[in-house]
């Protein structure tokens, strides 16, 4: 059950789209990570256990399959729904825009467009990422070009250079155009540094403590600032989970605490 303190509970559902990718088929074998697919699978289950009904699940989705799985589910989403993002992947930077790599390995999506879908549809969007890995193009020749495209195939295709990436920076950048309460944004680790993929078929350090906490019964305020307590502690303060933004209004995914959450 969704619950939302200061909105219209009758109304308000949470629909999730959870998206991840191990790289598999990647051109490229040095894209391969050991857990993105383990981790999706693993907060879904914490969603399902908190209740979240309506929710899609898309693994080595490419770029086409990425574009039809998101605009599908920005289609579903009413003006009083929360939208709830999950993504586990590779991730970057590039003049200060954040990146999302489709399974292909060659074809990004730019986190700002997703944002901008999403906050014009629900009344509220909630964006996990697990993606500030290490750059996965950091040994690839200058010469090579990967696609931009829009996460609802609503643009024309743009190539992007190797030189135009920022190879000595490590991780996301904040969000620029993040405005107002519309959103909330949790990174697995803070702007500019570089999360952990954890032990192959283990999950990452932060997907472990984020599918504990979101299917206990806690504000997502609550779950999110023990999610990143918890993984600073087990990464020996490596990692530290960052958020941005903000709504209006309380939300609770699986209900709120009957005692106090010990």
């Amino acid at each position: 059950m969704l619950l939302l303190l200061g909105a219209n509970p009758a109304s308000a559902e949470v629909r999730a789209l959870i998206l991840s990718a191990d790289y598999v088929n990647a051109a490229d074998p040095g894209m391969r990570l050991s857990n993105p697919v383990a981790d999706g699978r693993a907060i879904a289950q914490a969603l399902r256990k908190a209740g979240v009904n309506d929710m899609r699940l898309a693994e080595e989705a490419v770029a086409d399959r990425w574009q039809s799985e998101f605009q599908a589910f920005a289609n579903r989403l009413a003006p009083d729904d929360i939208a709830l993002v999950y993504y586990a992947g590779h991730g970057f930077q590039i003049g200060g825009r954040n990146y999302l790599v489709t399974a292909d390995g060659n074809t990004l999506i730019a986190l700002d467009e997703v944002m901008q879908h999403l906050t014009a549809k629900a009344k509220g969007t909630i964006m996990i990422i697990d993606a500030c890995r290490e750059n996965p193009l950091a040994a690839a020749s200058p010469s090579l070009q990967v696609r931009s495209v829009s996460p609802a195939a609503s643009r024309s295709i743009e190539t992007v250079r190797m030189t135009e990436i920022e190879m000595k920076s490590k991780g996301l950048a904040q969000l620029g155009d993040l405005r107002g309460l519309s959103a909330i944004v949790l990174f697995s680790t803070e702007p500019g540094n570089v999360a952990l993929d954890g032990d192959e078929g283990r999950g990452s350090p932060f997907a472990k403590q984020a599918a504990r906490e979101l299917a206990r019964r806690q504000s997502l305020d609550s779950a999110f600032r023990r999610i990143a307590v918890a993984v600073n502690k087990a990464t020996g303060g490596q990692q530290s989970p960052w958020r941005q933004g903000d709504l209006p209004f309380d939300v609770y995914l699986a209900g709120m605490a009957d005692f106090p959450v010990p």
